[in-house]
């Protein structure tokens, strides 16, 4: 069975996509067509939690036949099969499930012991804020910044829900990673890495012995935060399923049209500094215990 020999391992919200894509843009490197297929934090998504959540943009049990963004792939052969058909050197997939994962890096190791790793962690505050704001526009929530704090830190959500505390709690993930693939890991910071890409796509080339002009730096990926311009709809549709079916059969080029209407991009979700001050302060905490 094929699988994969190159990882990018970040938080959500902290710069894989669009790592991802200037990544793919590179003839030694593929991407696997579900950049994020969690195969190796699986155990972490509850399947009903999964379900009723519709948290999977295709159908992990079926032949995946179109980029997209996430799926949790439990089955080893359909997980493979992402990357059969590969013929590049590297083969890539991204799952930011596997940072915050204590089991992830020893099952990637032992399951592909010659892979590299390329780890991405952004600052806490903006990593947990931006991730808010995506909640927001998909309609994953409509609550306040505080009362999704404050429903994560009462510790009856399950694991897949934690989204503000757990995944912005970052280095020692990275460094659990770094401790398994010792001189076959590197490590970037989203904000060094916006600020220049080039030299962070220098250090991965080093990583990867393989040439760092090969990147094309102009590749941008979409995945931005902005508000629904029709909130209770936007979230009725994501709580029914629609969303995520109707991201599946519309045609990609109407896609760009509908995003233009649906999303107002001069407008992010409502926090004030109370919410910010609450939300550091946890984060304190978490890294105190």
């Amino acid at each position: 069975m094929t699988m994969p020999n190159l990882f990018l391992i970040a938080a959500p919200r902290a710069g894989s996509t669009q790592l991802a894509r200037w990544l793919a843009t590179h003839p030694d490197i593929s991407l696997s067509l579900v950049k994020e297929p969690n195969f190796f934090a699986a155990h972490e998504f509850d399947p009903a939690y999964v379900s009723a959540s519709h948290l999977d943009d295709v159908d992990p049990t079926k032949p995946v036949t179109r980029p997209t963004q996430f799926a949790v792939f439990r089955d080893p052969a359909r997980y493979g099969a992402l990357f059969e058909n590969m013929t590049t050197r590297w083969r890539m997939e991204a799952s930011t499930s596997y940072l915050s994962c204590p089991q992830s890096p020893e099952l990637i190791s032992a399951a592909c012991p010659d892979a590299r790793v390329i780890l991405l962690h952004r600052e806490p505050v903006a990593r947990a804020l931006s991730h808010y704001q995506l909640a927001r526009r998909t309609g994953r929530t409509q609550a306040s910044l505080m009362d999704e704090l404050e429903a994560e830190i009462s510790g009856q959500l399950p694991c897949a829900a934690c989204y503000l505390l757990r995944p912005s709690l970052q280095l020692p993930g990275v460094a659990r990673f770094e401790r398994t693939f010792p001189e076959r890991s590197t490590t970037l910071q989203f904000e060094a890495m916006i600020k220049s890409p080039q030299a962070a796509l220098a250090q991965v080339a080093r990583l990867l012995d393989i040439d760092p002009t090969g990147f094309d730096v102009t590749a941008r990926a979409q995945n931005a935060g902005a508000e629904p311009r029709f909130a209770q709809l936007n979230a009725l549709l994501m709580r029914s399923g629609l969303k995520t079916r109707l991201r599946q059969i519309l045609p990609a080029p109407v896609k760009p049209y509908l995003r233009r209407l649906w999303f107002n991009d001069n407008c992010r979700a409502p926090i004030n500094a109370a919410e910010i001050a609450a939300l550091k302060s946890a984060l304190e905490a978490q890294c105190a215990s």
